[in-house]
């Protein structure tokens, strides 16, 4: 391990946050040694709290949200379940029946690691049991039974994935939620069936109280947070175990969401997470009031303007499709043509159904950046209602050159140092030095450019002596210019790559930067700079669901104090006409912006 990056991780940490975490793995070290002290511990804080009443109607209120996140997520895989078929984040495996799954499945593996965290997160016990069917509910207790033999404290690194407090605080959401609509939909549960579900939900609170992630916060707390407000809310009052729990999960909201509604982490997907996790908050009335109502207001229209006209969330960070149910089902609201984010750093211009929306803050919280990308300045858009451009998402969590590849610049949208790096990753969510992009006011835009821009910089390149910045801008029915600057530093080769969607059709031929599908037909056109023929690419917009893609890379001229680049997409309803002098006065005003911002005030 390098001393040196090590320091310029740990240097971020807020103020105790190294403590927390060495108290953590000791703690959990402690537990893996001996687990049979570990359960007698957990058990004792477990029952400190009583069993929760599953016919409570604030329980049965916050269930309903549950179901409809749940059911979204894995509606169209509950067939197999009963079998022992599991689909979860892209990967199915048959286990042959109940009585044979394997809750260790893949243990030494990396790469199984978040399969048997959502094996264990029992979403699936949501909608099986919500029909009110006794089927479902010998399954889910089936399963409960299994998970308890099957991944027992004395079973090596368990505390790492069925016992990791973020798996038990989902399961205690779900199995809980589960019996309140199995109950409320009229079924009927024997009393020692009620209580062993009872009875593992209360453990697992007890289990999340114990071991609050207080070192990693952000969406493994608020979670934390989420699990114990659920089970609250089937309590008749709060005991003297859960009496400091309100005023906690009010401080982790207010440190998570921001003040335009974005979530710390900067991550469409984890957005869509909490902004489930806070509503739940809510419906549990652990946090109530016109402020809690208000939060979750901003949040929806944030969410909103992280995601395309398809009604779901744009990829950057760590982000994919289908972990939560789309944007809209959530409460997205729809944005106006142009919607910023000034702190949590995102800009979306979109009408007539397409849409750009670009990266231009940071890159996530400095105390745990553990879900950033290098997408500074990166893009994706839509062209009629289907995404065009598209981030590469996340192919996996394990360490490694595949997630190396993943959060680098050169899978993201942005203008580019070939060898370089704005982000120093390491493991799989660590973050050693690392840049911060910004956006630039440049008004209405250079000259009247288009109706509809944005720009930014960012400073992640200035150890290598570079300035990158970008603006967008876009004709709604016509087309998207995208113009990068690279300030200084012309030793090194630079480019702006853009992956397209492998469901548009590459035309090829005399047309190298054509593209169709359906209908719609793209054309890519140079305006500074050169286009290299179109190359295969790959994409992940499921977790580890590759697809494959085009990618057009595209190199930059010579200019005075550095190298520029521009390509202009345009389509259907007519190429936007950009004459010299607009152009002109695009550079100058990008450089002129650019450069101010560099300097600092």
């Amino acid at each position: 391990m390098s001393l040196g990056r090590t320091l310029r991780t740990v240097r971020h940490l807020r103020s105790g946050q190294a403590t927390e975490r060495a108290l953590a793995r000791g703690r959990f070290a402690l537990m893996a040694r001996f687990p049979a002290l570990a359960q007698a511990w957990a058990a004792r804080r477990a029952a400190a709290l009583p069993l929760p009443d599953p016919r409570s109607p604030a329980l049965l209120a916050a269930a309903r949200r549950v179901l409809a996140f749940e059911e979204a997520v894995h509606g169209a895989h509950l067939a197999g379940v009963g079998e022992g078929r599991f689909t979860l984040i892209g990967r199915t495996v048959e286990f042959g029946g109940l009585e044979r799954v394997d809750w260790r499945i893949g243990v030494g593996d990396p790469d199984w690691h978040l399969w048997r965290m959502s094996l264990a997160y029992m979403g699936y016990a949501v909608p099986l049991m919500a029909r009110g069917k006794r089927g479902g509910l010998a399954v889910v207790l089936s399963l409960v039974g299994g998970l308890e033999a099957g991944a027992p404290f004395a079973a090596a690194g368990v505390f790492r994935d069925a016992w990791n407090p973020y798996a038990a605080s989902h399961r205690a959401i779900n199995l809980l939620s589960g019996l309140a609509l199995y109950l409320g939909a009229g079924g009927e549960a024997g009393a020692a069936e009620a209580r062993a579900l009872l009875e593992h939900v209360r453990f697992a609170a007890g289990f999340v109280l114990a071991n609050l992630e207080r070192d990693l916060g952000y969406n493994h707390l608020l979670r934390n947070m989420a699990a114990l407000g659920v089970v609250s809310a089937g309590l008749r009052g709060l005991p003297a175990a859960l009496a400091g729990l309100p005023g906690l999960a009010e401080r982790v909201l207010a440190t998570q969401v921001l003040a335009d509604g974005g979530h710390a982490e900067r991550s469409p997907l984890y957005h869509a997470l909490a902004l489930q996790d806070a509503r739940l908050l809510v419906e549990s009335g652990l946090v109530a009031g016109d402020a809690a109502e208000a939060r979750i207001a901003r949040m929806e229209a944030a969410l909103g303007a992280m995601s395309h006209p398809d009604g779901d969330i744009a990829l950057f960070n760590d982000s994919w499709l289908g972990g939560a149910p789309p944007a809209s089902a959530l409460g997205a609201r729809t944005p106006g043509p142009r919607a910023a984010l000034a702190e949590t750093g995102y800009v979306r211009l979109g009408a007539e159904g397409d849409a750009v929306l670009l990266d231009c803050g940071p890159c996530g919280p400095d105390d745990n950046p553990g879900h950033a990308h290098a997408d500074f300045l990166a893009i994706e858009a839509s062209v009629g209602g289907r995404r065009f451009l598209v981030d590469a998402g996340v192919p996996t969590y394990a360490p490694g050159g595949l997630r190396d590849l993943s959060r680098s610049a050169s899978a993201h949208n942005g203008p580019r140092l070939e060898g370089c790096e704005p982000i120093e990753f390491w493991a799989s969510f660590r973050v050693g030095r690392r840049g911060r992009a910004r956006p630039l006011d440049l008004a209405a835009g250079p000259a009247g450019l288009a109706p509809l821009s944005a720009a930014g910089w960012q400073d992640g390149l200035r150890p290598f002596g570079v300035v990158p910045a970008r603006l967008v801008a876009l004709w709604p029915g016509r087309g998207l210019l995208v113009a990068d600057l690279w300030l200084g530093g012309a030793d090194r080769p630079a480019s702006s790559s853009f992956l397209v969607a492998g469901d548009w059709r590459h035309e090829g031929g005399a047309a190298p930067g054509r593209f169709s599908q359906g209908g719609a037909v793209v054309e890519a056109t140079a305006l500074a700079g050169r286009l290299a023929p179109v190359e295969p690419g790959r994409w992940w917009p499921g977790y580890g669901v590759e697809r494959p893609a085009h990618r057009l890379e595209l190199a930059p001229e010579p200019c005075e104090g550095g190298r520029r680049a521009a390509v202009l997409f345009s389509w259907s309803g007519g190429r936007p006409e950009i004459g010299a002098e607009r152009m002109a006065a695009l550079w100058h005003g990008l450089s002129t912006k650019a450069s101010a911002a560099a300097r600092g005030p």
